[in-house]
């Protein structure tokens, strides 16, 4: 049976739900009502990753500061939250949310996330987040070259991934970090930095200036943290004849700790390490995410039968074991444990996941 919208309704009956003594306010796009009886949130469709609706069970307000705002979403005994979309013929009722987050205190208090107390049908959500078509898309021949050339291939998927620089490369030629005779690969990965910043812009960054520190296993050069370092990689420095050009990487846990650091070898070398963190920070970084529950391995199989695999060995083995797969503006990282299985993915383009809704996974979230 077919599902219907709910009946729209008129902006008076929008807002005889709040109760009297109606006060209005707004935040970026986004009209909040506040009375007696509830607080009422308008919002506008569309597909804005800072304001309105994000997915079928989350809603983000960003605005100029409203410290009167902070007690309606904060307070325990606040009234409850009603929300409405503004369609050109009427008002949509989305029904209830409670506040998941806001800025600290009124005084600063310019952002909300809010969660639907029932996630939306698949009908109500396109009606207030429809789905934009998909333009041109970063493509996969990058994969071509990973097994004879990974330099190359890290340029090609980086170039078409990440936006350019609108204000035109900056910084100069040298080496980062005052580093002589760097390894070509970080050599190549600073230098094509200056052309996509969004490179050294990583929640976890490859290091503009690489640092000298000691290990376990010897002198090395950081070139990577990751969990406000937590755990950290290098390379051997200076750099080991038996290593050639293209050095191992040293993973090491607990950096900071003498008592518990522990160093291990990657199972890849440095040119193939930079591609596969480089698809790692990627999908964090992208706007669009989604990620299954835990399910059969099995049932993976009429997808990753769409995909084209990555051949690299898995990212942070001990834990996520991931494998990367790909296809047109799509990130895929496949975590296999015996007989059942994760997958994470990650688009520039809501869209593009909208299409995985085919395969009838359990989402534990899906931004498509």
């Amino acid at each position: 049976m077919a599902q219907t919208l709910p009946r729209l309704i008129t902006e008076a009956a929008v807002l005889s739900t709040a109760g009297s003594g109606l006060r209005h306010y707004t935040m970026g796009p986004v009209l909040v009502g506040a009375g007696t009886d509830a607080t009422v949130v308008i919002l506008v469709p569309g597909d804005d990753p800072k304001n309105g609706v994000q997915d079928s069970s989350r809603i983000l307000l960003h605005g100029e500061g409203v410290p009167d705002l902070h007690a309606r979403f904060c307070a325990r005994n606040a009234p409850p939250i009603q929300l409405f979309a503004r369609l050109d013929q009427g008002f949509l009722p989305l029904g209830s949310a409670f506040c998941r987050g806001t800025s600290l205190g009124p005084d600063g208090f310019d952002h909300a996330e809010l969660e639907f107390t029932q996630p939306l049908s698949r009908e109500l959500l396109e009606a207030v987040r429809p789905v934009q078509a998909v333009g041109p898309v970063p493509g996969v021949d990058w994969v071509d070259h990973v097994g004879a050339d990974p330099i190359r291939a890290l340029e090609l998927f980086a170039l078409e991934w990440f936006p350019a620089d609108r204000t035109g490369a900056s910084g100069n030629g040298g080496a980062a970090g005052g580093q002589e005779d760097l390894p070509e690969a970080l050599d190549a990965f600073h230098r094509l930095a200056r052309l996509r910043p969004a490179l050294h812009g990583f929640h976890d960054p490859v290091l503009k200036q690489p640092e000298p520190a000691g290990g376990p296993l010897g002198d090395r050069l950081v070139f990577a943290r990751w969990a406000q370092g937590y755990r950290d990689w290098s390379i051997p420095w200076p750099l080991r004849e038996q290593d050639g050009s293209d050095p191992v990487v040293w993973e090491t846990e607990d950096p900071q700790s003498a008592a518990y650091r522990e160093t291990t070898v990657e199972q890849e070398p440095l040119s193939r390490f930079l591609l596969k963190f480089t698809l790692f920070e990627a999908m964090i970084a992208a706007p669009y995410h989604a990620r299954t529950y835990r399910l059969p391995t099995a049932s993976l199989d009429p997808l990753l039968s769409t995909l084209r695999p990555v051949p690299l060995s898995p990212f942070l083995p001990t834990y996520d074991n991931a494998r990367f797969f790909v296809a047109p503006d799509l990130i895929a990282a496949v975590s296999i444990d015996g007989n059942d299985a994760g997958i994470g993915f990650a688009a520039l383009h809501r869209g593009t996941l909208t299409a995985l809704l085919d395969y009838g996974f359990r989402w534990f979230r899906f931004d498509g």
